[in-house]
């Protein structure tokens, strides 16, 4: 201890910083002085003065062990992958908090390198230990870095909680949405029948209208359950890929691998691109032959963009502002979502960001909500002009189509991408993973083909006639369009299983999966949607048609957006690595979809619908009208 506290008054920084490192040792050295009393006692004092004065130093500076055990040390579990050695948190606010010791919790992230050291390992990217450390406050980040520097052999970059968490415009937004909350409580509580703009306002009437069962249409209502299970599903497979930056038994994950039923919530993306098409699909149905003008088509677009784009502004901006001052501790300050919100959050309101690198987007489902915003905006018009020249718009469905599918694969052969974004037993560079992100998972043209696929079956089900509708599985084409849509639903489920599993990497193989598997799986949910419109699976129709998915539906993308925030905000939130099960997967996924919907009406109810009627007051009586015409015929 004395060499360290000597040490410490030499260290190559600030000299506040200085000062706390060499209060950190020498108090370290005095309390050890301290256990031998006899070394330091004033002998001119009597015994039992010297025993005091001794007992005093001990306990003046006994701080100092708790630092010591505030520090992060090698944890049990290190074979799973538990390379978080964290310390305690806990114990390095409470110094602070007691004036002992002016911290502030520190994460020094050290880079093994894995390869160099055993000949022959595949895998090339280093090893990354987490240690945690309650470092001086007076300390900036870089010389933090030197002094690490100089007692670790490793590269290494140190974060450390920020102090401030929310800015000044934070708090302004808040005390924003307090004011905008003010006439909202008001026209609740002073309900009036009269048609004033402050009707718009009233919670009660708006939430009526968000919990609203009414269909616009009395077939399909298949959709909305299918909707309803997408969207859980993609929450389960975020909820598995989030989470491993923040388990200590990294090696579930990675074990999961070879499980065939885990590969369906390890590669879960094109299940984002069926909610794509059943957009489009429903769209079209609801649509066509309902936009005589251009007028009117961007009529349509203009009453979409309100239904949709307050609330997503608020998520955003909640992602941007507020997110990274709702919690603290060891995990929260691991994550690059606030950093990538920080430059990137108005490429997400614009519906751009899409144009831009993965790594450039707020929340990652952003860039699929700017797709769907682009292809809805041309859906629109090409549904306009299907009303005039219906074939001809077809064939540019079907041209359209095929070209995205042959983009596709020529672009994932030629630079020899991954077939989809997953965990394999052989862990790919994340070069690769940003390369299959940016050159097709964001590309417009590779993704459009759902879109065309939705525009086609919407299409058929508008047009089919009352006596196809009534024929079932009983019709020969119905029996074909069955079995291709059980083949085409079973073929993305196995065919990127061998090359996650087994890392069988036949780049014609995995181009090909990679162009045709998105496509594939919209064409088995559009093609049982069909078929369910035409009179076959009706138990199946009966259960997906419950009631209860309407209102979930319509706040299907809202909570996909909502989804991200919480799925981070359960692991990074707590103070300790979490350990990962099957069944805490599950609880997880179910609690972010439920906690997710409940947000998103909650935001339908006091953001989106009073924006919609001050814009449209018309939507307000067009719900009214509809409601009282309901209440006609059951009476009837």
């Amino acid at each position: 201890m004395p060499k360290f506290c000597n040490a410490s008054k030499q260290l190559p920084v600030e000299p506040k910083c200085r000062e706390q490192f060499e209060k950190i040792f020498c108090s370290a050295d005095r309390w050890s002085e301290s256990l031998d009393c006899q070394s330091i006692a004033n002998k001119s004092l009597n015994e039992q003065e010297q025993c005091s004065q001794c007992a005093y130093q001990k306990a003046n500076n006994g701080w100092v062990l708790r630092w010591f055990d505030s520090l992060g040390k090698p944890a049990a579990g290190i074979t799973e992958g538990n390379y978080y050695w964290l310390g305690d948190y806990e114990l390095c606010a409470a110094l602070t908090r007691e004036g002992s010791f002016d911290g502030q919790y520190c994460r020094i992230e050290m880079e093994v390198p894995d390869a160099g050291v055993e000949s022959g390992c595949p895998q090339t990217d280093p090893l990354s230990i987490i240690l945690g450390v309650c470092f001086p406050s007076a300390c900036s980040v870089p010389d933090l870095a030197k002094v690490s520097s100089m007692y670790l052999p490793y590269n290494l970059k140190v974060e450390c909680e920020s102090q401030s968490r929310w800015s000044v415009i934070t708090l302004i937004l808040l005390i924003i949405f307090g004011f905008w909350m003010i006439p909202q409580m008001v026209s609740t509580i002073q309900s009036s029948q009269n048609d004033s703009i402050l009707t718009s306002f009233c919670i009660s009437e708006n939430a009526k209208r968000t919990f609203s069962t009414r269909r616009e249409t009395p077939h399909l209502h298949v959709v909305h359950g299918l909707e309803f299970l997408l969207f859980f599903t993609i929450i389960s497979g975020m909820v598995y890929n989030f989470m491993l930056p923040y388990i200590e038994n990294v090696a579930f994950s990675f074990e999961g691998v070879t499980s065939f039923p885990m590969h369906i919530v390890n590669n879960y993306s094109y299940q984002i691109d069926g909610l794509l098409a059943l957009s489009a699909f429903y769209t079209t149905y609801l649509l066509f032959g309902n936009i005589p003008t251009i007028r009117s088509a961007f009529d349509v677009i203009l009453l979409r963009l309100s239904r949709f784009w307050p609330a997503y502004i608020v998520c955003v901006i909640f992602m941007y502002m507020i997110f990274p001052g709702i919690s603290s501790g060891p995990m929260w300050i691991h994550t690059d979502t606030v950093n990538r919100c920080e430059g990137g959050w108005w490429k997400n309101i614009l519906f751009i960001n899409n144009w831009f690198n993965v790594t450039d987007t707020c929340t990652d489902i952003g860039y699929i909500i700017s797709m769907e915003a682009q292809y809805f905006v041309i859906l629109v018009f090409v549904i306009f002009l299907s009303s005039k020249w219906p074939i001809l718009t077809q064939v540019f469905a079907y041209s359209i189509l095929l070209i995205s599918i042959g983009f596709a694969f020529i672009r994932a052969y030629s630079q020899s991408l991954p077939p989809a974004p997953m965990l394999t037993v052989e862990p790919e560079p994340l070069e690769k993973t940003y390369a299959l992100f940016d050159q097709l998972m964001l590309s417009f043209l590779a993704r459009s083909n759902n879109y065309c696929l939705g525009f086609i079956f919407g299409i058929g089900c508008a047009t089919s006639s009352e006596e196809l509708r009534q024929s079932g599985l009983r019709y020969t084409g119905h029996k074909v369009l069955a079995f291709l849509c059980i083949f085409s639903a079973i073929f993305p489920f196995i065919g990127a299983f061998p090359y996650s599993a087994w890392a069988s990497n036949y780049e014609l193989i995995n181009a090909f999966y990679a162009s045709v598997h998105r496509p594939m799986w919209s064409f088995a949910i559009l093609s049982f949607v069909y078929l369910c419109h035409q009179g076959a699976f009706k138990w199946m129709n009966a259960i997906l048609g419950w009631r209860a998915f309407s209102p979930l539906s319509k706040v299907t993308w809202i909570s996909l957006v909502i989804a991200e925030p919480t799925i981070l905000f359960f692991f990074s939130s707590l103070n300790k690595p979490a350990h990962a099960t099957h069944w805490s997967t599950m609880y997880t996924a179910i609690s972010t979809a439920l906690i997710s919907y409940v947000i998103a009406l909650a935001l339908d109810i006091f953001v989106t619908r009073p924006i919609r009627y001050l814009v449209y007051p018309e939507q307000r009586h067009r719900y009214a009208q509809a409601h009282t015409q309901e209440q006609r015929g059951a009476a009837q």
